[in-house]
């Protein structure tokens, strides 16, 4: 039994949807389902009962859930108990965040938890485009990246660990004198003849390519694509009214007037998540983790 499969079949257990518990382990859905037909079968026990219709539990894997939420509780207890012990005065922990997302609902609440389980922790921030972000992480020079899910592309999951923040959708950002920014929401085909403004690939490949997917599984890829290297200068090319660019309603606006930002039809979600490597032996780090959770 390997902590994957456990994983694997609590999040089903939870959800009752292989779908949801696939797309929150960030995983496929196949390898989800493989992971929980290796555990059934090293048990020699069924743990779900699956049809077209319907996932539920078998008797079985109700009274194994339960269990194993038994010993979640009492494994998180014994790990902050031994993270106290190894922590010492000049315990530390580095925190790497995209730049332009707003922090404000999630992380001064998780620094007052991590702060009540341990006073003297000190704290760094470093703020970075996608690209600087994942250097740093792959250089250990932070310990954990807040960054955006579909740069997870750009890493080898086998050897990090994930935590979802939040999922949002994307907006239009659009020059408030644009003739479309007095519109109250916007589809794909209204920005099909704009420039569009998009992070370059070599800083964020998932970022550009999820961009040119939306537009173009709606046959609505602008003709005019400009990349630049950071949100900052996306923004700054929107307030110019030189392109429209699609960003999430997490991004900072700096609380210019002259940007508008418009929800836009059918776009799909994305998620802000936290990584870190599974090596990373930073005692702090779970600690941050579950005051984040």
């Amino acid at each position: 039994m390997t902590s994957s499969q456990v994983q694997c079949f609590m999040s089903a257990a939870e959800h009752l949807n292989f779908s949801k518990a696939a797309a929150e382990l960030f995983m496929a859905q196949s390898s989800l389902s493989k992971n929980i037909l290796n555990l059934e079968l090293e048990l020699g026990i069924k743990l779900f009962i699956r049809t077209k219709k319907y996932v539920k539990l078998t008797p079985s894997g109700a009274v194994l859930y339960e269990e194993f939420k038994k010993l979640t509780v009492q494994y998180e207890k014994a790990l902050k108990k031994a993270m106290k012990v190894n922590l010492d005065t000049e315990s530390s922990i580095h925190i790497g965040i995209l730049e332009a997302q707003k922090t404000d609902i999630f992380l001064p609440k998780a620094i007052a938890n991590l702060k009540k389980m341990h006073l003297s922790t000190q704290i760094h921030f470093t703020r970075a485009n996608f690209k600087s972000l994942r250097e740093l992480l792959f250089e250990d020079s932070i310990d954990i990246a807040i960054t955006l899910g579909f740069d997870l592309d750009e890493f080898d999951l086998k050897t990090y660990e994930i935590h979802k923040i939040l999922s949002f959708h994307g907006k239009c950002f659009i020059s408030a004198y644009h003739p479309l920014a007095e519109k109250e929401s916007l589809s794909f085909q209204d920005l099909k003849n704009e420039t569009l403004i998009a992070i370059s690939p070599e800083i964020s490949k998932g970022g550009y390519e999820r961009l040119l997917i939306e537009f173009e599984i709606r046959d609505a890829l602008p003709k005019n694509i400009q990349t630049v290297d950071s949100i900052e200068n996306i923004m700054l090319l929107v307030e110019s009214g030189l392109g429209i660019s699609i960003l999430d309603e997490n991004c900072i606006i700096y609380g210019k007037s002259s940007i508008k930002h418009i929800p836009i039809k059918e776009n799909s979600p994305t998620s802000l998540v936290a990584i870190w490597k599974k090596s990373n032996i930073n005692p702090v780090v779970p600690m941050f983790i579950n005051a984040l959770m």
